[in-house]
């Protein structure tokens, strides 16, 4: 259901450098904290919602 998405940047440094440097990369997955948090936040704009009428 979630894609997941990894970025990862290899910029080369200028030509005095010897070697290129890899930046950060981002791979990290949401914590359980932050799902639980985003959930309770659906469910308080969900139910703003006026429910439909049966006309």
């Amino acid at each position: 259901m979630t894609d997941r998405i990894t970025h990862s940047c290899v910029c080369e440094v200028p030509r005095t450098a010897e070697v290129p440097f890899k930046r950060a990369a981002a791979a990290s997955e949401p914590s359980t904290e932050l799902l639980d948090r985003a959930q309770v936040g659906w469910e308080r704009f969900l139910s703003t919602f006026e429910a439909a009428s049966d006309d």
